[in-house]
Order: structure tokens, then C-alpha cells, then sequence
């Protein structure tokens, strides 16, 4: 469990110092409401692609609003596999999670079956697509 923590911790630490190579979520992308984002995300599986970090992490998760939690298994740089289990909350219209340190907060946006989870400086940090 410790091992899991770390890896988070690591994840979100890349993430907070990694390069800005996302671009803006696409025009027809919407800002959503936490309550539209529930209504899309909660208890559903979602394969994510994590675009700002130092190393390509993809992953399948599920967002669960009762929990609390992020849930799932994430592949970073196509070799090593983590579970990921990580505090969902929420900061005004964003969308946090946190693994023991500060929370990581972004606001959604929403196009059909996919969501963008999108940085302060309007990049895009991750594109979740739902499981059929």
C-alpha cells in the first residue's frame, strides 16, 4: 500500500512540474457542471490518457462520488502497472483528487461520451473516454 502511495505521490508530482505539451480542450467540448459531470462520470469506467506528465500514463478508472475515490489500474510509459485509489473532491466547479498531498483540481469539460480535465492555464491534463 505504501508502494501505491508513493507511485501517486509520484504521478502528482510529475504532474505538478511536468512539461505543458497539452493543448486546449476542443471547441465542441463544454464546461460542465459538477452535477452534469456526475451525471456523465459516477460509477462508469473511463479509459484515460494522461498528456502532461514526464512519462505517457494511460489507465482505466472510475470516478465514485458516494466513495469518494478515484479507483483503477494505471500503465505508465507502456511498462509499469500501478493501482490507482485516490481522494475525490471538489473545490467550487473543479474536480480534485489528491493521494495524502494537496489536492490536484481541474475544471471539466464535457463532449459526448468524453471528458477533458482541464488545467488553470486552459490545457488539457487528461481525456477520459467512457467504456462501452
Amino acid at each position: 500500500m505504501k508502494r501505491i502511495s508513493f507511485l501517486l505521490t509520484l504521478l502528482l508530482a510529475l504532474y505538478a512540474t511536468g512539461p505543458a505539451l497539452a493543448e486546449a480542450p476542443p471547441a465542441t467540448a463544454k464546461k460542465a457542471t459538477l452535477d452534469e459531470f456526475k451525471a456523465l462520470a459516477d460509477g462508469k469506467k473511463v479509459d484515460v490518457v494522461i498528456y502532461d506528465l514526464e512519462v505517457p500514463v494511460t489507465a482505466t478508472l472510475v470516478w465514485n462520488w458516494k466513495k469518494k475515490q478515484i479507483t483503477g489500474n494505471a500503465l505508465l510509459d507502456g511498462k509499469k502497472k500501478i493501482k490507482v485509489k485516490a481522494k475525490l473532491s471538489f473545490d467550487g466547479e473543479k474536480a480534485c483528487s489528491s493521494s495524502g498531498e494537496k489536492p490536484t483540481c481541474h475544471l471539466i469539460y464535457i463532449d459526448g461520451d468524453r471528458f477533458y480535465e482541464v488545467r488553470d492555464d486552459g490545457h488539457v491534463h487528461a481525456t477520459s473516454t467512457l467504456e462501452k
